[in-house]
């Protein structure tokens, strides 16, 4: 599971909510404080930067579905297209969210067939977009 940012930031809240147990010396308190601190300095970042990061990922992936829905089976090839042909209208974070959770299904769908028929071109191609979307959702740690 990854956590969006409302379950970040709800666990920080939790953290800074809850009194320290009493056997707690100040080093303990000290790494929590600092967790939590580096916790919701990334999910800032995320907040700053998930939604665009989502339609970016979305479109790139839809490109990379609709390239490869005419090689494959007629079943695959026809959820490939349909999602292809798909677009974000809700662009909330969490419907976006759910958009990339299902093409990303689809996307590795397609990559185990890909793989499956040794179409280099198309695997590279599925490479790559995995290299750009890690890149879209890169954060970076404070003070790095």
């Amino acid at each position: 599971m990854t956590p969006s940012v409302r379950d970040v930031l709800q666990g920080c809240a939790i953290a800074l909510g809850r009194p320290m147990p009493p056997e707690a010396g100040p080093d303990y308190a000290a790494s929590r404080m600092g967790m939590v601190s580096m916790l919701t300095m990334l999910a800032a970042g995320e907040a700053e930067q998930c939604a665009g990061a989502a339609i970016r990922e979305n479109a790139a992936i839809r490109a990379v579905l609709d390239g490869a829905a005419v090689k494959y089976d007629a079943r695959l090839a026809g959820r490939l297209a349909a999602a292809a042909a798909g677009e974000d209208t809700d662009l909330s974070v969490p419907a976006l969210d759910g958009a990339n959770a299902r093409l990303r299904g689809l996307l590795i769908e397609l990559h185990e067939a890909v793989e499956a028929a040794n179409d280099a071109a198309t695997d590279a191609q599925i490479l790559a977009l995995y290299g750009r979307m890690a890149q879209l959702r890169r954060l970076a740690l404070p003070g790095g």
